[in-house]
């Protein structure tokens, strides 16, 4: 939820262009007239953010281990509903997802999405941990873990390709 000062800030700006508030918040050009130095995209903006590598027959996950790739998966290879045996360790956490009141962006990228190193001498894929986030009938991967610790995104490399402001009243 944003602040009121800012909300009325950002209302008022969007009223000189004269545009409505769900088309300023994704223009990148607004925020340079915002003149708000801590605020120069709508991801500086306060809110909840759900992302993820999404369930679809274009998305995959690479392992590498000494400059080879030793796995190549979809993520239906992680859901074991699907498979008769589980192929690797995965969880699945189920949220009923409701709209509040607000403003929601969506956005979908293509690309180089996450990129994880671990610095090992001994790797063994069993050690591998994925967290999936199953939202209404939307699943994705969430999180990847190794050896119980959570891995942090290191690089990403992708294009927006679809980008939506929407507001739930």
């Amino acid at each position: 939820m944003l602040p009121e000062e800012l909300l009325k800030k950002i209302m008022d700006a969007a009223n000189k262009t004269r545009q409505p508030i769900t088309a300023v918040i994704i223009d990148p050009f607004f925020y340079h007239s915002l003149q708000n130095k801590t605020i120069q995209s709508f991801e500086d903006l306060d809110g909840n953010t759900t992302e993820g590598l999404i369930n679809s027959s274009k998305n995959q996950v690479e392992i590498w281990y000494k400059n080879k790739k030793i796995q190549k998966l979809k993520i239906d290879d992680l859901n074991e509903k699907l498979l008769l045996f589980p192929l690797y360790n995965a969880t699945i956490q189920k949220i009923s997802f409701h709209l509040e009141k607000g403003f929601y962006v969506e956005q979908t990228e293509i690309g180089l999405i996450a990129s994880f190193e671990i610095r090992t001498n001994e790797f063994n894929i069993d050690d591998l941990k994925f967290q999936l986030l199953q939202i209404n009938e939307l699943t994705l991967l969430e999180k990847v873990i190794y050896k119980d610790q959570v891995l942090i995104n290191n690089k990403k490399d992708t294009l927006i390709t679809f980008q939506n402001c929407y507001e739930k009243i």
